[in-house]
């Protein structure tokens, strides 16, 4: 307190401080800096023995890179779009670290975007059956359907074997079929010059991928990849984010979305069972924001119904597409206000870089509508009063650096709001929203921007610490799962820094 009174007043005047607390200039700048440290996310977080070594060793490297980073531009990954920082991060000794590193839970991933798009192209696309076709726009459709839906596509539906097969050479075709599923570019300021067209491409990704991943043989080896890639990335619980879409299988039968929710429960529960370590997902329901108010009321009364059903898997309701261009929450209250009571609103907010629109006003009606968590919340830096609502009532907020970058945010990750977040003690979690559609894999490489760019240069564990009991403090587990949580996280957090201290991690 007495810190942050010496800061007040050094903002009224540097001569009246020195003159009431007898400090001197370099001591008052002291107290300041010290204030803020204190102030922000990890402030008060402790570190004992061991883990103030590990810090040191961190820091080293940490400083070192940053270092290496100020002398030349290129080479400096913090700074850099994902695209052309992915090959300096790959070789980072700082990634390696993150890599290895407890991360607790991922609370903000789209499933249908989780899975590692190189994956999608070896393992998915020699799935027996797999058809494709090209629309109007020049889109491609995936499907398994035996009888697919002719009225979506210009072109016949074509096996994808057999387009392999002829193709003149096989590694050039799966790299063009990645690109279905993938928006790397080395040049993303020529091929995305505007949010508009990231946006259009985003979004055609997951129209091309949609119905081959309701197949139900690729649904089930899809989602089991999934919990792997997060299970390998040393990350412990994750909440989903999925549409629910109706499944079919080879014989063209169709299910309903409660068998799509069951269908995931039963993943779950055999990969828990074989990685005990491991404390599964939940899924929260994404619903398409540009819906009608009467296909929304529907969409949340078929909600209830699968709730009821597992109301401790199937936890929450969000909203999801570009937010720009979807219905305003004003708009949609009397449909979100109809939720059960036992489910919660993990609400996409604030997605955009417009001040004064329906966009980042939806940030105040998130609140009003009482959100368990805010998705991306990057306008929130620019609405005071709901920032300090957000900090006092303690909802965290799920940033995804990499994916506001590649979504055209922002481009140098150092200017992301989350760094005002981090520094005002905002309740963060870092998350990594569609990995699979960047060429990313795992939580890693948003923590890595999370530590390098969005943090100050003197951060170290005490912030990453921090951002890891987050995820499992902000999350929906229950209290004894939580519970236990804790104690396999203190546990796997404990080894990995005797590992650093061993020599075995850097």
């Amino acid at each position: 307190m007495e810190r942050l009174l010496i800061l007040v007043m050094l903002l009224t005047s540097q001569l009246q401080i020195q003159a009431q607390t007898a400090l001197s200039y370099e001591q008052a700048r002291q107290a300041v800096l010290t204030a803020e440290e204190e102030l922000m996310t990890g402030g008060h977080t402790y570190l004992n023995t061991q883990e103030a070594k590990v810090d040191d060793i961190f820091m080293e490297y940490k400083l070192g890179e940053l270092a290496q980073g100020f002398r030349n531009a290129d080479q400096n990954a913090a700074a850099l779009h994902f695209f052309k920082a992915k090959p300096l991060i790959d070789r980072s000794a700082i990634f390696r670290f993150l890599q290895k590193m407890p991360k607790g839970s991922v609370l903000h991933l789209h499933n249908t975007a989780s899975v590692s798009s190189k994956w999608v192209v070896d393992d998915l696309s020699y799935m027996p059956g797999l058809l494709r076709c090209t629309t109007a726009t020049g889109r491609s459709v995936l499907t398994f359907r035996r009888t697919p839906k002719e009225h979506e596509c210009q072109s016949q539906y074509v096996r994808v074997a057999d387009e392999r097969r002829n193709s003149l050479d096989r590694q050039i075709y799966d790299r063009n079929f990645e690109r279905l599923i993938n928006l790397y570019t080395p040049v993303p300021e020529l091929e995305y010059p505007t949010i508009t067209q990231v946006w259009d491409r985003f979004q055609d990704m997951f129209d091309s991928l949609s119905d081959a991943l309701t197949y139900l043989p690729a649904f089930r080896a899809y989602h089991w990849q999934m919990l792997e890639e997060l299970y390998n990335d040393n990350v412990m619980y994750a909440e989903i984010r999925t549409s629910c879409k109706m499944l079919y299988d080879a014989s063209g039968r169709t299910f309903s979305r409660e068998r799509t929710i069951r269908e995931l429960y039963d993943i779950n529960e055999k990969f828990v069972k074989l990685h005990p370590d491991f404390l599964g997902i939940k899924v929260i329901l994404a619903v398409y924001r540009g819906y009608e108010l009467d296909r929304m009321k529907d969409m949340v009364e078929e909600f209830r119904q699968l709730h009821q059903a597992l109301p401790n898997f199937l936890v929450g309701f969000d909203l999801v597409g570009q937010e720009d261009k979807g219905k305003p929450l004003f708009s949609l209250l009397p449909a979100l206000r109809d939720l059960p009571p036992t489910s919660r609103l993990f609400l996409h907010g604030g997605e955009t870089n417009w001040f004064g629109a329906s966009t980042d006003i939806n940030l105040l009606d998130a609140l009003l509508l009482n959100t368990t968590r805010i998705g991306h919340g990057y306008a929130l830096a620019k609405h005071p009063i709901l920032l300090n609502a957000v900090k006092s009532r303690r909802i965290a907020v799920e940033i995804s650096p990499i994916s506001n970058q590649v979504l055209h945010l922002v481009w140098d990750l150092r200017n992301h709001p989350g760094a005002q977040y981090l520094a005002l003690d905002v309740p963060v979690v870092i998350c990594n929203d569609d990995p699979g559609f960047w060429n990313a894999k795992g939580l890693s490489y948003d923590f890595y921007y999370a530590i390098m760019s969005l943090a100050p240069n003197n951060a170290g564990l005490r912030v990453l610490k921090t951002l890891v009991w987050n995820s499992v403090r902000y999350s929906t587990l229950t209290e004894e799962e939580q519970t236990k949580a804790f104690k396999i996280l203190e546990l796997s957090w404990s080894r990995f820094i005797d590992k650093v201290l061993n020599g075995s991690v850097f």
